[in-house]
């Protein structure tokens, strides 16, 4: 008995350490008259366990992502120029078996969406499609860059000290799109 104990307990920790880090991937950054899209997607944001369990269980899930748009400066502090905060939440009704997902934009809601299939849900809220997020004016593109992080889930250490589960920073060069 004492070790099948042991093994469940090796097999859950070994799962866990295994299982891939959340990342910001096929990040792109476009100017276009003045405004900044940004793209980008979160892999591997649904690995962990506690995140689908908690989902399924009725637990509201989110994802918070800040974006920046900065002037890069060699050998000095990079020069911040825009902040946007957007927010993912979903949750599951268990009566009508459908997950509603809210998208915030700088505490303001965006849309909200209902999903029945919880992999078009995963994608919905993994994939960041922000056109025009960023007014830049009269900054030159070139000397722009764009980087993006992610906060996944709140948690706590041991059962007191709140902890936020992040992604790196992840950056791309502005790239200007003439038209």
């Amino acid at each position: 008995m004492r070790s099948l104990a042991i093994s469940i307990l090796i097999n859950v920790v070994a799962a866990g350490a295994f299982a891939a880090d959340p990342a910001i991937d096929n990040m792109t950054a476009i100017a276009a008259n003045g405004k900044v899209s940004a793209h980008f997607t979160l892999l591997n944001a649904f690995d962990r366990a506690e995140i689908v369990q908690g989902l399924q269980s009725g637990v509201p899930t989110s994802f918070a992502y800040i974006i920046e748009v900065y002037r890069a400066r060699p050998n000095w502090f990079d020069e911040g120029i825009d902040r946007s905060n957007i927010e993912v939440i979903a949750t599951f009704n268990s009566v009508t078996r459908e997950y509603l997902m809210n998208y915030r934009r700088d505490r303001k809601l965006v849309r909200s969406e209902t999903f029945t299939d919880l992999e078009a849900l995963e994608k919905r809220m993994t994939t960041i499609d922000e056109p025009g997020l960023f007014d830049i004016g009269s900054w030159r593109p070139y000397k722009l860059r764009l980087r993006a992080k992610a906060d996944l889930m709140r948690g706590w250490a041991l059962y007191f000290i709140p902890w936020n589960f992040s992604t790196r920073w992840r950056d791309v060069r502005v790239v200007e799109v003439k038209r």
